[in-house]
C-alpha cells in the first residue's frame, strides 16, 4: 500500500475525517495521473466511511476509464473486474437509499 495511504490510516482519524484526507490525497494523485493509487485512496475512503458521496463518484468514474481501456486492450478478464467493481458501487449506493446510510 501507498506510504501516504498508511499514514492517514494510522492517524486513527474520525471516519469522516479520515474519508476526507483520503478524497484530498486521491485527488492530487489523479492530478498528476496517478489513477491506480487514486483509486486505491477513494477505496481506502469509502471503507472509511462508507456513505455516497465524493470518493463513490469518483471510483465510478475511474473504474468506468479502466474498464474501457481494458476492453480497448482486449483484455477480458480486466473488463469484468471492473464491471464488477461498478456493480459493487452502485449496489451499495442502492442500499445507502434504501436503508438511509
Amino acid at each position: 500500500m501507498d506510504r501516504e495511504i498508511t499514514e492517514i490510516l494510522q492517524q486513527g482519524l474520525p471516519a469522516k475525517e479520515c474519508a476526507s484526507a483520503l478524497n484530498e490525497l486521491g485527488k492530487k494523485y489523479q492530478e498528476q495521473q496517478q489513477t491506480d493509487s487514486a483509486i486505491l485512496c477513494w477505496e481506502k475512503s469509502v471503507e472509511c466511511y462508507g456513505k455516497p458521496g465524493f470518493a463513490q463518484a469518483q471510483l465510478m468514474k475511474a473504474y468506468n476509464a479502466k474498464r474501457r481501456q481494458c476492453s480497448q486492450a482486449g483484455d477480458g478478464a480486466g473488463v469484468e473486474l471492473y464491471s464488477v467493481k461498478i456493480d459493487g458501487l452502485m449496489q451499495q449506493s442502492k442500499d445507502a437509499i434504501r436503508y438511509g446510510f
